[in-house]
């Protein structure tokens, strides 16, 4: 299946046909972005992003706070929710919460098990976490910024989550 894949992509070369790519941003990109990285953590300071995408997660939101603690809140489509804790490079803590808010799990991030780069455009996600793909990174889009003045701690994920579902009326509580 793959050879016939670059096979097609080579015969749409030579007509002068562009394929698709299927991440975002190439590998050259992100080392490009990699240079201002100092300037888009300062950029992410006391925001609140809409992100569209990876599919596992749909829409979710990545809360970044004046100390740049940042969480991951990914609502699901039965009334559960995940948090994620973290900071600048990724995900250091999960949490998992039912319908009615109560949390039912949680854990530690290994090293690297969930990272994120952080773009004014795009999130890049890596890590063992999450699942196997042919491309390069999962990545989402950030499709709406807003500020975001709270704290991050081991209370907010309950005010979080209720915020994301005030704004996304298909997730009612059970």
């Amino acid at each position: 299946m793959e050879r016939s894949v670059v096979m097609l992509s080579k015969i749409f070369r030579v007509f002068g046909i562009r394929t698709k790519p299927m991440v975002p941003l190439s590998a050259h990109d992100i080392v490009t972005r990699s240079r201002h990285a100092s300037k888009t953590i300062e950029w992410s300071r006391n925001k609140r992003l809409t992100i569209y995408n990876p599919p596992f997660w749909g829409i979710h939101h990545l809360f970044i706070d004046p100390d740049l603690h940042h969480a991951l809140i990914a609502l699901k489509e039965d009334g559960n929710s995940f948090v994620f804790y973290g900071n600048s490079q990724g995900a250091e803590r999960w949490e998992k919460y039912d319908a009615n808010l109560n949390m039912c799990d949680c854990g530690i991030v290994e090293n690297q098990a969930l990272t994120w780069l952080i773009y004014e455009d795009y999130v890049i996600y890596n890590g063992a976490m999450l699942p196997a793909t042919n491309a390069l990174y999962h990545w989402g889009r950030v499709i709406d910024n807003q500020p975001f003045y709270a704290s991050i701690n081991e209370k907010w994920a309950s005010q979080g989550i209720s915020e994301i579902r005030e704004l996304a009326p298909s997730y009612s509580e059970s």
